[in-house]
């Protein structure tokens, strides 16, 4: 039996929202929409898109019906990206009327409309939008070019309702008046007559909730269409429109609509209301019945309950919907993979606490930004190193960067360091360079910049070297378990081999060469990943061995081993090996267990390493414990 199938949480809130509305019938539809034809007053649907061009919808969201006042916001921007700021706000003031929307709001002496989402105000807007045509005085046409940007913010061609637009323009008397008057003031210089039309035809645009949606999430991402990618607004027109839409977009019920919904949003008599979430999501709903505002019954219903339910209420504060720190954690949590003597491991193990890493990521805006910078400056005293991985921070104001560089000065002055993770340069959180305060310490990989904190947390905290200078080969952590005899008995089988710096000591996928002991330098071992590039997996030092694991399986050494330094290794050849296995098995059988056991110490290591993996966690204890300090 197959297992049932998956449904969105939130299409199944969608839907269950939809069917609590749908039994409010309070309202009445517009005096216009009484005489057409097919108008079923119970339609309501409801349409949410998001940022990446995801809809989802519940009811008649897929209906259409005509735009109208909606019109208004969209054709506003249209009028500030053709015109510009300085030409509209000479005609359009930008303030709430507090009165209906077919108010005659001018202002005294200029005749400037209250706002332009007001019908006096947006006949303004549509003077004022171009027909790509030399600037001077126009007739009409400017539909041709609404149209355009509306199919292009809804990402599919619209259309005007062409019984919508006879209605408008046989009982439009008043706007018409409206037009008239605007143009005795200087407010419009063309047509009076053509400008009326052009609105008359805007406010007739079929549209659906789903389309609105769309247009919403437009001015929700900034101005950039959520399915193409391009940019239909910039960013300043429509950071303007969405004020005056929290201002003026629900007409004398501003501030009702503000107080208990809480976004900015534009409604139109022919049942349509358009939410939106910056930088979140485009909201629509449609429902001819109205209030007495003007304003759809179950439309304002469905945005208060969807602003309670998903917590959108702009006024609660701006959202960071991640947290801004990702993860934080001390590095013995994610060690670099250095193998170290034991001493100096033990002492990472006591003072790991000293060092943490914090994984930063998203849009620092202010909140997300302060939230990082509280981490920092909160962090007990005995942190002496933080490393900073700044990777996946996609924007950063400047308040995030300034912040950051007076903490790292602050640390610099308690002899505390920053190092930070970062591979593309995009964000400097330090100041050393700068301020002459010590170096700047900027890492490519989090894997160095734990190694390197590891050096600096064992030369303050460890008396012992991190890798002795020289180990005889007697002494190797490989052969710790053999009794004396054997261990010289397999030494002796040893010769001494010789590498420069940067050697390649071993090829990944080489046929075995041996049991290689350490006994003076360091080396890095390395595997090719799936673009062929080396990705370190560790290193190691004196008293320390590799290439044993050549000797399991295909008999191919699994990792690339270069000289990071001067070498000096003891080496058991193949040949050395056998002669051993056939000389002395007893003796055979005790390196294979030494190594072995060894084999299995390193495995056992590692598994415990993937099982404090930061990145599946969300928050460590030890990130508890710190912010309980």
């Amino acid at each position: 039996m197959p297992a049932p199938r998956l449904t969105s949480p939130l299409q199944d809130h969608l839907d269950a929202l939809h069917r609590d509305v749908l039994s409010n019938t309070e309202g009445e539809i517009a005096g216009y929409a009484e005489s057409l034809k097919g108008l079923d007053p119970g339609e309501f649907g409801i349409a949410l898109t998001t940022l990446d061009g995801t809809t989802y919808s519940a009811g008649d969201a897929d209906t259409g019906f005509a735009i109208q006042s909606i019109s208004k916001a969209f054709t506003y921007a249209l009028a500030l990206a053709d015109s510009g700021f300085e030409a509209v706000d000479a005609k359009i003031d930008i303030e709430p009327s507090g009165e209906a929307f077919n108010e005659i709001s001018l202002q005294a002496g200029t005749g400037r409309p209250a706002n332009a989402l007001i019908n006096a105000g947006a006949i303004a807007a549509a003077s004022l939008v171009s027909e790509n045509t030399p600037p001077g005085p126009r007739t009409s046409g400017g539909i041709d070019r609404i149209l355009s940007a509306y199919s292009r913010l809804a990402g599919r061609e619209l259309g005007v309702d062409d019984e919508v637009l006879a209605i408008e323009r046989r009982e439009g008397d008043r706007n018409l008046a409206l037009a008239h008057l605007l143009r005795s003031f200087g407010i419009i210089d063309g047509s009076a007559e053509g400008t009326a039309d052009d609105y008359f035809a805007a406010c007739a645009i079929e549209v659906t909730a789903r389309d609105l949606s769309m247009m919403a999430a437009v001015l929700a991402t900034g101005g950039v269409h959520p399915v193409s990618g391009e940019r239909l607004l910039s960013q300043i027109i429509v950071s303007r429109v969405l004020s005056v839409m929290s201002t003026c977009g629900m007409y004398d019920d501003a501030g009702e609509w503000m107080v208990r919904v809480g976004l900015p949003a534009k409604s139109g008599v022919g049942g349509g209301i358009i939410a939106v979430v910056p930088g979140q999501v485009g909201i629509a709903v449609y429902s001819p019945r109205l209030d007495h505002h003007g304003n759809s019954v179950r439309g304002v219903l469905a945005c208060e309950r969807l602003s309670s339910a998903f917590d959108l209420h702009l006024m609660r504060g701006a959202r960071v919907w991640h947290e801004a720190v990702r993860v934080m954690y001390p590095i013995t949590e994610a060690p670099s993979g250095v193998r170290r003597q034991p001493v100096a491991q033990e002492s990472l193990l006591q003072h790991g606490h000293r060092a943490v890493v914090i994984e930063v990521q998203g849009d620092l805006t202010f909140g997300a930004a302060e939230s990082v910078v509280r981490e920092l400056v909160e962090l007990p005293s005995e942190v002496e190193f933080v490393v900073l991985d700044v990777r996946r921070i996609t924007d950063a104001i400047a308040f995030a960067q300034d912040a950051m560089r007076q903490v790292d000065a602050a640390y610099a002055e308690q002899d505390r360091v920053i190092a930070v993770v970062d591979d593309s340069g995009r964000f400097d959180p330090t100041s050393r360079a700068a301020s002459g305060a010590g170096p700047r310490h900027v890492f490519e990989l989090r894997r160095q910049a734990i190694e390197w904190v590891e050096e600096q947390v064992l030369a303050r905290h460890c008396d012992a070297p991190s890798h002795a200078a020289h180990v005889d080969a007697s002494d190797a952590l490989v052969l710790s378990g053999l009794e004396d005899d054997a261990r010289a008995a397999l030494t002796t089988a040893m010769t001494s081999q010789h590498f420069a710096k940067g050697d390649v000591v071993l090829l990944q996928n080489q046929g075995f060469r041996g049991i290689f002991i350490i006994t003076r330098g360091l080396v890095a071992t390395t595997v090719a990943d799936a673009e062929g590039d080396q990705q370190r997996l560790t290193v190691l030092g004196p008293g320390m061995s590799f290439g044993e694991f050549g000797l399991i399986g295909d008999g191919r050494h699994a990792a690339t081993v270069t000289a990071v330094e001067a070498l000096e290794v003891e080496v058991l050849t193949p040949r050395a090996l056998a002669e051993v296995e056939k000389r002395d098995p007893a003796l055979a059988l005790q390196l294979w267990r030494a190594i072995s056991q060894d084999a299995f110490t390193r495995v056992r290591e590692q598994l415990a390493d993937l099982g404090r993996d930061p990145v599946a966690k969300s928050l460590t204890r030890d990130q508890e414990n710190y912010r309980a300090h």
